[in-house]
């Protein structure tokens, strides 16, 4: 029983957790290709083309997490028009517009991952 194994764990930790571990997986994914958005070879960190603070929903989806390098994460704010452009080579149109509307529905609904059972979910998927 997957449940009763994180029981007695708080929210917060299994959320902690759940992003250590698909954060991780994302840049083992990403591993040996170059930053989605500059397209140079560096240190890679899971980058959020929807940023996971305002759009929550999305925070695991894994068409919106690619391998990005930390100046275009960090110092460029994700790099975002050279980052759709990767984003579009990388995954298609379709997929894109599909993280487009995901987008507009997590905007307006302002949900959070805060269920257990899917945090246990993704846990348990990535670890």
């Amino acid at each position: 029983m997957l449940i009763a194994k994180y029981k007695s764990t708080p929210l917060p930790n299994l959320k902690k957790k759940a992003i250590t571990l698909f954060n991780a997986s994302i840049r083992e994914r990403d591993k040996d290709l170059p930053c989605i958005s500059c397209g140079k070879y560096n240190q890679l960190q899971a980058g959020h083309f929807y940023s996971a603070g305002h759009h929550e929903l999305l925070r695991f989806e894994e068409d919106n997490v690619h391998g990005q390098c930390v100046k275009c994460n960090y110092f460029l704010s994700g790099n975002l028009i050279k980052y759709r452009e990767g984003l579009i080579k990388k995954i298609g149109i379709e997929r894109v517009e599909r993280l487009d509307t995901l987008a507009a529905i997590s905007k307006r609904n302002r949900g959070k991952v805060n269920d257990r059972f899917k945090l246990i979910e993704i846990i348990e998927k990535y670890k």
